[in-house]
This record gives C-alpha cells, sequence and structure tokens, in this order.
C-alpha cells in the first residue's frame, strides 16, 4: 500500500518530498523469468540482485511526480545495491523508497533515490540510486571516484531493440531508450541501452557471493545498436568507455 503524499507541484519550489512509500509484493515467477532472460541471469530461486530495482521503479517515478521539476531530462549518473543475503522466489517482500534532497553537481543538482527489501523485520537489500538534474552546476565539484580499467574478457553485441525490450520486463519506458526517432527529441543520435540493463547484465557476468556490495558509475551512453567490451578483475568490472564497477563482500 502507498503512503499519502503531500501535495508538491513539479516546478514549484527547491524541496524533494519528504514521504517514505511502501508495497508488499511477492514476486511473479513469470515477470521474473523474463527479466532474467533478457538480463542474461540464469534462471533460478534467488532474485537477480537488480531485480528489486525493477520492483521499485514504480514508486520512484510516484516520488518523482512530486519532486520540484518534470522528470523528463533526469541522468542516472550512479548505483549502489548491497545484498544481505540472496532474495528468494515465493517470499513475502516489504519495499519502502525514500528521496534526498538535491546537493550541488558540476553539472547541475544530484539527489538519491534510496529503497530497502526487507523479508519481515530482516533488512535483506538495499539500494542507493544517483540522479542528476542537469542545468546550473558548479564546475568545482568533483566525483572522487577513481578507477582503473580490467582487462576485455568478453565481447557483446546488443541489438537496436534491446531499450524495448528491457523497457518491456522493466516498466522504464523513457523515450530516450526505445526508438531513435524519439530519442532524438533529447539530443542523443539514436537510442541509448537502459544503464541498469548495463549494471544487470555485468552482475549476471560476475561469480556473486551470497552478501556483497556493487557500486557503479554511468559514464557514457551506449547508442543502439551496439558492440562493447565487457572486463573484471580483482573486485573491479566495466564495459569499458560506459560504465565502471565494483564488487566487495
Amino acid at each position: 500500500m502507498l503512503s499519502t503524499l503531500r501535495a508538491v507541484l513539479p516546478g514549484r519550489g527547491d524541496t524533494m518530498p519528504s514521504d517514505v512509500l511502501t508495497r508488499e509484493l511477492k514476486v511473479d515467477p513469470v515477470a521474473l523469468a523474463k527479466y532474467a532472460h533478457v538480463c542474461g541471469f540464469t534462471l533460478r530461486d534467488e532474485l537477480p540482485p537488480t531485480y528489486p530495482h525493477v520492483l521499485a521503479f514504480g514508486l520512484h517515478m510516484d516520488l518523482l511526480a512530486h519532486a520540484p521539476f518534470s522528470a523528463v531530462g533526469v541522468v542516472h549518473i550512479a548505483n549502489r545495491i548491497v545484498q544481505h543475503r540472496p532474495l528468494l522466489l515465493g517470499e513475502a517482500l516489504a519495499l519502502s523508497v525514500s528521496v534526498s534532497e538535491l546537493r550541488p553537481h558540476r553539472r547541475g543538482r544530484q539527489f538519491d533515490l534510496r529503497s530497502e527489501v526487507r523479508v519481515g523485520d530482516e533488512l535483506v537489500w538495499e539500494e542507493v540510486s544517483t540522479n542528476l538534474k542537469r542545468g546550473g552546476g558548479d564546475e568545482s565539484i568533483r566525483d572522487p571516484w577513481s578507477f582503473e580499467d580490467p582487462p576485455v574478457t568478453a565481447e557483446w553485441h546488443l541489438p537496436d531493440d534491446l531499450g524495448r525490450r528491457y523497457a518491456g520486463v522493466s516498466g522504464d519506458r523513457n523515450p530516450i531508450h526505445l526508438h531513435g526517432w524519439s530519442a532524438k527529441a533529447f539530443g542523443f543520435e539514436r537510442a541509448i541501452a537502459h544503464g541498469m540493463w548495463t549494471k544487470a547484465r555485468c552482475l549476471s557476468s560476475l561469480r556473486l557471493p551470497d552478501a556483497f556490495t556493487t557500486d557503479v558509475r554511468f559514464k557514457k551512453p551506449i547508442l543502439l545498436p551496439a558492440k562493447v567490451t565487457f572486463g573484471e578483475a580483482e573486485g573491479r568490472f566495466a564495459v569499458h568507455g560506459h560504465l565502471e564497477g565494483t564488487l566487495s563482500e
């Protein structure tokens, strides 16, 4: 059940919603299987670690509908997932989502969408999705993130319809991901791959422990169709030129 949002009109003020939205659910195994297929995960009784992001996506959009700006043009720039243990198909999940206040970024203002999943009283999964609203930034601000690219271990060929396929299993139907003509309206030459598809595809290629933390930075959009290289070594992974990530226990 969703909590009640206070009335905030998009484009008014400078304060993000303070509400915490909640939802209780069990995962649909058919929907899960479709997601796993698109993202490269082996179908198991354990949920892919990125799947709760999909479950939270509707609540994210509900919160952003009450932000002091339109969600159009918001860019996902970083993502952290902490999995305390695997989530199991059939478990009753309690999902909660909140949003941070705005803070400066060199290209605009950034904010975090924070999501948690509990099973009973047990916190089993956490996520921080950092997003950027472009415009009026502070050029003196720098991200302290540093990264050394791992060597290439695989090459991926991404089809033109990847954005539409991922939209169908995630609910994220942002027009920049669907067609070249709709992406051009937002300044992209062609449709671009979803950042969270890219992170999911990376994690599906790794040997994951039961409990871990994974951070990524989204560096440059992947224009579809595309041929990209993937690499991983010593707790680092990358889609070279596009995504940089770390994995730690």
